[in-house]
């Protein structure tokens, strides 16, 4: 359900540079949670670097939520960056295997599957 890669890149490295990467791919940083820095401000340790990043293509945002609604939930996509133990890994949920049990009108799912194969590319360069 989850496609982890091991990454060469650091953390932070990834961290500099996601939105220019997502941009080559038409996807626009919507929004970021850096679980690390965020939760030990409200009291709760978190040993190790921990951020996800919210990704979209309006276009295809627009058209799912026109066709499909009940598809929503698959938005918007989700990158997560972490270390366990100083290696740092990036995921993100497996759009292959969540299509296989999904309705998806045919047009539509071979657009989000183009989608998932282009962030599982730029998220192997890191």
């Amino acid at each position: 359900m989850i496609f982890t890669h091991r990454a060469k890149l650091n953390a932070k490295d990834i961290e500099n540079q996601i939105e220019e990467n997502a941009k080559s791919i038409n996807l626009m940083l919507k929004h970021t949670y850096p679980f690390s820095a965020n939760l030990p401000k409200k009291g709760f340790d978190i040993k190790e670097y921990a951020t996800v990043y919210e990704l979209c293509i309006g276009s295809l945002a627009a058209k799912l939520l026109n066709t499909q609604p009940e598809l929503s939930i698959l938005m918007p996509c989700r990158i997560s960056v972490y270390e366990i133990k100083g290696e740092c890994f990036v995921s993100t949920p497996d759009l292959e295997i969540q299509l296989e049990t999904l309705k998806c009108k045919d047009d539509l799912k071979k657009e989000i599957l183009s989608l998932y194969d282009d962030i599982v590319a730029m998220i192997k360069k890191w």
